[in-house]
């Protein structure tokens, strides 16, 4: 170990650490979630900024969802560096966000219509506080009661040590009706719109952006491969599809007029862009876009690994 031996909890998550005998001057722990095991180096007289300790459900949040950017080549955590990525952060901030958030996990959790869900149940109590990004359990509750006033869910009353809870959840005909709308609204779609070019020099170009959406947990749409009734024009199905899918990839290679059409009709209705272009054309981007962050890959590989740690950071 450091000179400092880990504290019985991480400082982050507050799980049971791992101390790790090594002879450096710092405090070397690992912590094991999710089947995953995450190596953490502090100063051995690190204590939490009050910042971070008010603000450390965004971390906890972050490592239960794989978004916490964890490096083992750059371990080292300082309340600079933490208070960074809280302030970054990609979080449900929007009352009727979280409110979402919780009866999809609800859903989620669920495998017949009608049936109980326990979520505090088989230690899920602290995995469903972090995936939500809720603070505490009186946050939790306040929007579990929000859901069952607006008649999407029902549950009995429960108290435990750390509050008020509740046991025999179920989501309603009305609560699985409001689910539909909000996978064919796109805010929870598990659909995500390509915007490329669609000539023979991309082929290698769209296959690795399809199985990096797929290998994501989200089903690619791109129009060329979509089925649409004879009388809509392909403007119309465009629109259709922007609006039902939760993100969009927007690959400006060959600078194809249309990509940009797209991406904007995209970020008007609220979806998240991600932009993505070969580095051999980077330069020809437009000046009204060029400034937004891209994945700018040298090769395939390059493209896949990029885009797979973005979507898992800012969509997942």
């Amino acid at each position: 170990m450091g000179i400092t031996k880990a504290p019985k909890n991480c400082f982050i998550t507050t799980m049971p650490t791992e101390n790790i005998d090594s002879s450096k001057d710092v405090i070397e722990y690992f912590v094991h979630i999710n089947k995953k095991s995450f190596y953490f180096v502090f100063r051995t007289n690190h204590v939490n900024s009050k910042f971070v300790e008010e603000n450390k459900y965004i971390l906890k949040g972050l490592i239960f969802n794989n978004q916490f950017p964890y490096s083992k080549e750059d371990p080292y955590y300082t309340n600079e560096r933490l208070e960074k990525l809280i302030n970054e952060a990609i979080i449900p901030n929007k009352p009727k966000s979280k409110l979402d958030n919780l009866i999809v996990f609800l859903h989620s959790l669920q495998t017949l219509a009608g049936e109980a869900i326990e979520p505090s149940s088989d230690n899920q109590w602290e995995k469903t506080l972090c995936k939500l990004f809720f603070k505490n359990q009186k946050e939790y509750y306040f929007y579990l009661s929000t859901l069952k006033e607006n008649g999407l869910i029902t549950f009995i009353p429960a108290s435990t040590l750390e509050g008020d809870d509740a046991i025999d959840i179920k989501i309603t005909f009305k609560g699985l009706q409001y689910l539909l709308e909000l996978q064919e609204s796109g805010e929870k779609s598990k659909y995500c719109f390509v915007a490329m070019s669609f000539s023979e020099n991309a082929f290698d170009t769209r296959k690795a952006i399809k199985d990096t959406i797929i290998e994501t947990g989200f089903e690619p749409i791109l129009v060329d491969e979509q089925h649409y009734e004879s009388d809509i024009t392909i403007n119309d199905a465009i629109i259709k599809f922007i609006r039902m899918s939760r993100f969009m990839i927007a690959d400006f290679t060959e600078q194809k007029h249309g990509v940009y059409f797209e991406a904007g009709f995209a970020l008007g209705l609220g979806r998240i862009v991600i932009y993505t272009c070969s580095q051999s054309d980077f330069e020809n981007t437009h000046f009204d876009t060029n400034h937004y962050p891209h994945i700018v890959y040298a090769n395939l590989n390059d493209l896949k690994t990029k885009l797979q740690n973005k979507v898992l950071a800012w969509i997942k």
